[in-house]
């Protein structure tokens, strides 16, 4: 009874590495069996394929019925293992070993012929990566510490003159209530509320060092943000540039017609047109107030301006001086 339990788990396995160019015989399947030690017979081979497709795994018989079985369907696709498997390759927080680790276990969702070719068009030594290696010890205790909903204690680094890592405030913890893990501009933050205060921070994941959950219960984040807390703080993401927090605001800009492309990649669909009158096009939208969103106008000076309010204004005058001031003769 048990090698019957295990040959019907094997021959899943088996059918798991076909497709429809790559399917397998009952005899093919019979073979792949004797290489775990498990003898059986071709109609108990057939039995165990239909009891999967009772139980409603997608394996077909190929509609040249001499080639065999194999999963039509399965969780994911081959396009959406690639993204995924782009996505770990990318991401700047992780070291290689950790995204070879995970595109290893990505691809084995595949077909074996998909999972070599998704293996062979997904090369993670290509990638430029400065990753630490304690992110994924961190992405797993915050993980937890959330689903607990108990405040988190941790260092924070820096990078000085030396060109080394150095702890800030000379290794203060950090006491933060955890309320989620987001992926902005290539890297990790958290988001969290420092302490007792009642405003929201931004920490990067990378810079992270010595984190452990305390005993401490989490600020609920409906004290914080009110009622419908979830949806707030969706919109406090959606309106920080440059993951900078701040206080939110409402401001006017004037763009180029020619670059309103910068508007849907920076802000979506959350900006509302005002007016167009040569070449320009008058929007509104709100954001977090603060160095985030001049910084973000500096870097886009060239077809944007800020109409109000006046402090935004007078922030980026401010910088602009600052910077004229290190260029002069």
């Amino acid at each position: 009874m048990e090698k019957t339990k295990i040959k019907l788990l094997r021959i899943l396995e088996i059918l798991r590495e076909t497709d429809e160019d790559h399917p397998y015989t009952a005899n093919e399947i019979l073979k792949q069996l004797s290489l775990y030690g498990l003898e059986a017979e071709r109609k108990s081979v057939l039995r165990d394929i239909s009891v999967l497709q009772d139980f409603g795994y997608d394996i077909l018989l190929h509609h040249d019925n001499k080639r065999g079985y194999y999963m039509a369907s399965r969780e994911f696709e081959d396009w959406e293992l690639k993204i995924l498997m782009d996505a770990a390759v990318n991401a700047n927080f992780l070291t290689k070993s950790n995204s070879k680790q995970l595109t290893e276990k990505i691809s084995s969702l595949a077909s074996k012929n998909g999972r070599n070719t998704l293996r062979a068009v997904t090369p993670v030594s290509s990638a430029v990566k400065n990753g630490d290696p304690t992110t994924k010890n961190a992405v797993d205790i915050l993980l937890s510490a959330i689903k607990k909903k108990k405040k988190i204690g941790f260092q924070y680094v820096y990078t000085a003159s030396d060109l080394k890592k150095h702890l800030r405030f000379d290794g203060h913890e950090y006491p933060v209530s955890p309320y989620a893990l987001i992926w902005r501009n290539d890297r990790y933050y958290l988001i969290g509320c420092y302490g007792t205060y009642d405003k929201l921070s931004y920490y990067r994941l990378e810079r992270i060092r010595n984190i452990r959950i305390l005993d401490e219960k989490a600020i609920e984040l409906e004290q914080i943000l009110g009622k419908n807390a979830e949806m707030r703080l969706q919109e406090f993401v959606d309106r920080n540039l440059n993951n900078y927090s701040g206080d939110k605001t409402t401001v006017r800009l004037k763009i180029d017609e020619n670059r309103i492309d910068l508007l849907y990649d920076t802000f979506g669909n959350g900006f509302y047109p005002e007016g167009q009158a040569d070449g320009k096009l008058t929007v509104r939208v709100t954001v977090n107030d603060g160095w985030g969103l001049t910084s973000w106008i500096l870097q886009n000076g060239d077809c944007v301006e800020i109409l109000e309010p006046k402090s935004a204004r007078e922030d980026v005058i401010k910088a602009l001086k600052q910077i004229e001031e290190k260029y002069r003769e």
